[in-house]
């Protein structure tokens, strides 16, 4: 009955200690959590853990072990809103994904990212062409921040005539240089038709390609690695 009254009062004290965290961290969505918010959360865890199954760990050791925790990641919290070095260090800060247009292989690379992960990334917001993008923010959270060129921000299409063509989906054909064979297929199309327009639209090699977009209403949408550079020097 001892072990029983022992291990609520633990458990009532876990939940109060998580919720004073929650309270620290302030009015965030879980989308908004930050890799740093995930640490917090994963030690505070541990924590509760150990106490709830070492049967040899007191009380009061819990107590002060939830208390020291919250007081730091109050320490850290504050220290963080005042100090902008060590905020960018300990949480991070946004990256310029795309600008103007244009991907950022340099934020890609640092973020370990490809062409595909950042069409998801953008699927999720409602956009499924990346010729639609100007700028786009790769947050703290992981997620995207998008702006659309203004001629590609939604409207309805009723109101302004009757006679337009229905979507189609975009296949990624050519992602960091190397040909998406099976999208190629699933668009209908073979290796020898994407260099042929390859060349027809840009006068280039394949090889000097980074991505390629393919959609039956829009045709290509293409970037070459040259240009990429040459955005990253500016």
């Amino acid at each position: 009955m001892e072990d029983m009254l022992t291990y609520a009062v633990k458990l009532t004290t876990g939940l109060i200690g998580v919720m004073i965290v929650l309270r620290i961290l302030g009015k965030k969505e879980m989308a908004q959590i930050t890799p740093l918010d995930f640490v917090y959360a994963l030690i505070l865890g541990s924590v509760i853990e150990e106490a709830l199954y070492e049967t040899t760990m007191p009380f009061y050791e819990m107590l002060f072990a939830l208390a020291y925790w919250a007081l730091l990641i109050f320490l850290v919290e504050k220290f963080a809103l005042k100090n902008e070095r060590f905020r960018r260090l300990s949480k991070g800060a946004p990256d310029l994904l795309i600008n103007d247009g244009n991907l950022d292989t340099k934020v890609m690379e640092k973020n370990n990212m490809d062409v595909d992960e950042v069409r998801q990334l953008l699927r999720l917001q409602g956009v499924f062409s990346l010729r639609n993008v100007r700028y786009a923010i790769l947050e703290n959270s992981g997620r995207l921040s998008v702006m659309q060129y203004s001629a590609d921000e939604p409207i309805s299409r009723g109101e302004m005539k009757d006679d337009f063509a229905e979507n189609e989906l975009s296949y990624l054909l050519v992602d960091g240089g190397e040909i998406e064979y099976n999208s190629l297929k699933n668009a209908g199309y073979d290796e020898e038709w994407l260099k042929r327009k390859i060349k027809e639209e840009t006068d280039a090699e394949i090889e000097d390609i980074y991505f390629v977009e393919w959609n039956e209403n829009k045709g290509l949408f293409i970037q070459e690695k040259q240009k990429i550079m040459s955005e990253r020097v500016i």
